[in-house]
């Protein structure tokens, strides 16, 4: 049996640069205790680290034996490497036993297991993995937003299994589905506040696992949010004001004397938000403090909150719930000028499919957190599938 000294540790871990691949080799390690995981992976985190690059992984099983008491430390660790600097596993080896584990805990944690009997078949695999993401990587140049195989789970709630879609610049497009589908979930992954178990998000042609707020903010991405999130003592015209955060260049002594560059800044952002104001035919509540307004306008204030941003993707979380027929009308007018009028590209979560299949190009539809059907409104509206799911009847 193996010593579980460090020296031993890096004798086991293996760089191929040839096939992008990291080798780690467990065969006849016996992991007793959390010390022991730790002490392994640490070595693997510096290891990549100091490589600087991501990789595939082998994992070499063979002989290996976890305890029950390492087993949730070993999981945590090795899924925290392949998050920082994983591009796909293969594992080789594995005892029943740790078989029956991994593919358990592949089925709660929404990844795949890519256990195989032999080398010759893991190299196969990785062989494969590398041949679909050059592909992808080709494919993904000149995407506008592409969800590919995306995997969401909270604990062991499965949110989103699976799911990809692609959504074409200058479009307005749905996600439709009952309560509970994972719509609001699915918008949570795009623009970072969610960072999925598994999967990429491709947005104008750069692929990534994981997005940041910040950076869905700064690339043009905005959005509002199923209930209201304005600040409600403050005015219209200030709340639409917060929508420039990410523009403003100032800092925060010449903002707070309000002088010079800073004045002038000041004036020119508010000129945009005027614009926007304008737009959305609110200038009789500039100076009204939202929380004084009536539920329709608030929602449409968030709207012109996202819209002061002057997104290139704008997320609309159910932007019509609650509303009444007139106040919908007026935001189905509102959701298509922008679209027509700015060139906005729109991903819309909405309930009422009279205005789904009205004002989009194309519609995602989610169920139990998967893709049961996807296309035009007309292909989504006589699927079979959709009216059982969802519809409940054929109209």
């Amino acid at each position: 049996m193996a010593t579980m000294s460090t020296p031993s540790f890096a004798e086991r871990i293996s760089f191929h640069d040839s096939i992008e691949t990291m080798e780690v080799d467990f065969s006849s390690l016996t992991f007793a205790d959390l010390a022991a995981v730790n002490t392994f992976f640490d070595l693997v985190d510096e290891r990549l680290a100091q490589s600087g690059k991501s990789w595939y992984f082998l994992v070499i099983y063979s002989d290996c034996v976890i305890s029950p008491e390492a087993w949730d430390r070993f999981a945590e660790r090795g899924k925290m490497a392949n998050l920082k600097h994983g591009l796909g596993t293969v594992r080789v080896g594995a005892s029943s036993q740790t078989r029956d584990t991994i593919r358990q805990r592949a089925e709660l944690e929404a990844f795949r297991a890519n256990i195989y009997d032999t080398r010759d078949q893991a190299m196969l695999a990785l062989g494969e993995m590398r041949k679909r993401r050059r592909d992808f990587k080709s494919s993904a140049e000149g995407t506008f937003l592409r969800v590919e195989n995306v995997s969401l789970r909270f604990g062991g709630v499965k949110a989103i299994t699976g799911v990809s879609f692609e959504i074409k610049r200058g479009e307005i497009s749905s996600i439709i589905g009952p309560n509970g589908a994972g719509k609001s979930s699915m918008l949570n992954v795009i623009n970072g506040v969610y960072h999925p178990q598994e999967g990429v998000v491709t947005y104008l042609g750069n692929a990534r696992r994981q997005m940041r707020t910040h950076e869905a903010a700064t690339q043009g991405i905005a959005r509002t949010f199923q209930n209201i999130a304005l600040f409600k003592g403050m005015s219209v015209l200030d709340n639409l004001m917060t929508g420039r955060n990410l523009k403003m260049k100032s800092n925060f002594l010449m903002q707070a004397l309000y002088w010079g560059p800073a004045q002038r800044e000041e004036l020119e952002h508010r000129k945009k938000v005027e614009e926007v104001i304008d737009f959305l035919e609110i200038e009789h509540i500039r100076k009204t403090p939202v929380g004084r307004l009536p539920y329709g306008l608030q929602k449409r204030v968030e709207l012109g909150r996202a819209l002061a941003a002057e997104p290139i993707l704008l997320l609309l979380d159910e932007p019509m719930a609650g509303m009444n027929v007139e106040e919908k009308q007026d935001m189905c007018r509102f959701i298509l000028d922008v679209n027509d009028q700015f060139g906005t590209t729109i991903l819309l979560i909405e309930h009422d499919m009279g205005v789904v299949m009205d004002i989009s190009d194309f519609v995602v539809v989610l169920d139990h957190g998967m893709k049961i059907a996807e296309g035009t409104p007309d292909e989504v509206r006589s699927d079979p599938t959709v009216i059982r799911a969802y519809l409940g009847t054929a109209h």
